[in-house]
């Protein structure tokens, strides 16, 4: 239907912003072939600014779908506004017989044109079920198929009746909006159906209902830990992350050091590290493991050497790189030394690392950490939680007074702490949010502004028609 709508408006608006609109569709639909079409998008990769930073190119079919709907929309206005309606006959069976002739194509010759198959058939193992599986996606195309031919016709009736004065522009206008909402829920209901409202308490009862493992667990209430479950796929699971703070889980897009110390130290697992790298564990404050049994039933190991939600630390290992950094922590023990990148030395220089005080977590919140230090002499302090990078979000305060804070162990937060009691707050505020919320709030008063000074207009003109009459 807006394909159809596209077509039409690609034939009739004229000027130039129907050759933008046109141009920037088909280059947002180049891009959507990813690899497909690779001589031209490897370009945009390598050079064209955070183009690498979509997951997917897929993402563009967002901008595309925005674009076709601006032109269908000013080729439906030009439609309703023309006085010679004759002109647009030859573009409505130009669209109209186009679109349907792809539909057909589809529907008759589509089967034997495309490959059904996928490099992913190979996991179903049944050959029977993937031969069912390509018979659904044939299914699928020629249903799509004359599903398209059936609404084009639909619409290039709809507009033919109109052009030829059989029906008003009202009809015309409800009409098309009656066949697109049944085209967008047709398509939506394939995502977004009925099957997916469901009660709140059935749904995690069939879902995520906690195993005796996870109400063991769930009895330490100490206010932050992790836990590796090695029951399921441990870092592309998201399950375990549903009762507990994990160590593995599931993400589409991890940060890149995260990824790089699981890679590292933590998924090759060997019979002298069933863990993994257990002074890495330690370090992330692995409190729990979650192991397999024989009687496949799941147990609980506590790990009481992790080394807590912070520390301080006696010793600094400095290095130049981050391969060096990551390097290092092959073999060290993470309680007693800091592995500190040489462009932070002059931050840690006077600190006087004897290791003695003590630093306790007294307030969790995704978004704002709070802790309190004691301590006779100046301290470095590392944190068991990630470190963001400069002026990205993550602020450090002393006692109310926001303060610098650098990365330590390629992976964690490090601070320098002074002598005596004092309180530690990591809070999540970034700047591009605040900023965010001020354009928000403008926009707001804007809109209000302008809509009140329209219906003052309005009344205005009401009024003073009133007084001619």
């Amino acid at each position: 239907m807006l394909f159809f709508l596209f077509l039409f408006g690609a034939l009739t608006v004229p000027g130039k912003v129907k050759w933008w609109l046109v141009t920037a569709v088909l280059f947002t639909v180049l891009i959507s072939f990813g690899k497909n079409f690779e001589g031209f998008n490897r370009i945009l990769f390598d050079y064209f600014p955070m183009f690498n930073k979509f997951r997917t190119p897929n993402s563009v079919f967002s901008i595309t779908g925005i674009l076709i709907t601006i032109l269908a929309g000013l080729g439906f206005n030009n439609l309703i506004k023309a006085e010679d309606k004759s002109q647009y006959l030859k573009p409505l069976y130009i669209s109209g017989g186009t679109l349907g002739l792809i539909a057909l194509l589809f529907a008759f010759v589509g089967p034997s044109m495309i490959d059904f198959s996928s490099a992913y058939d190979a996991r179903m193992g049944d050959p029977r079920l993937v031969d069912a599986l390509i018979e659904d996606r044939i299914d699928l195309l020629t249903s799509s198929a004359y599903r398209v031919l059936l609404l084009t016709l639909i619409a290039t009736g709809l507009v033919w009746a109109y052009l030829k004065s059989y029906i008003n522009q009202y009809v015309l206008i409800i009409g098309i909006g009656l066949v697109a909402i049944f085209d967008q829920f047709q398509v939506s209901s394939n995502y977004f159906n009925k099957d997916s409202f469901v009660n709140d308490r059935q749904y995690k009862a069939a879902n995520f209902s906690p195993r005796p493992v996870d109400e063991q667990i769930l009895q330490d209430k100490d206010l932050h830990y992790r836990v590796q479950d090695f029951t399921v796929d441990t870092y592309n699971s998201a399950s375990t992350s549903y009762f507990h703070k994990t160590i593995g889980g599931y993400h589409p897009a991890k940060l890149q050091r995260i990824q790089d110390v699981i890679d590292h130290y933590l998924a090759n697992r060997t019979q002298e590290n069933p863990f993994g790298n257990q002074r890495i564990l330690n370090m992330l404050n692995t409190k729990y493991f979650i192991l397999p049994s024989q009687n496949n039933q799941a147990v609980v190991q506590q790990n009481p050497s992790a080394n807590g939600n912070a520390w301080f630390v006696s010793d600094i290992e400095y290095v130049n790189t981050p391969n060096e950094e990551i390097d290092a922590l092959a073999d060290f023990d993470p309680i007693r030394t800091a592995v500190i990148s040489n462009e932070f030395k002059d931050y840690v220089s006077s600190a006087s690392l004897s290791g003695d005080g003590s630093i306790q977590l007294t307030s969790y919140e995704p978004n704002k950490l709070e802790y309190t230090s004691t301590s006779s002499a100046e301290q470095l302090a590392v944190f068991s939680e990630v470190w963001y990078g400069p002026d990205l979000g993550w602020n450090a305060y002393i006692d109310g007074e926001k303060v610098e804070h650098i990365r330590a162990n390629y992976l964690l937060r490090a601070l320098k702490i002074p002598a005596g009691q004092h309180t530690i707050v990591f809070e999540f505020k970034p700047k591009s949010f605040e900023n965010g919320k001020l354009i928000s709030l403008i926009s707001s008063i804007c809109i209000v502004l302008l809509g009140g000074f329209a219906g003052y207009q309005l009344y205005n003109k009401n009024k003073n028609t009133d007084k001619d009459e």
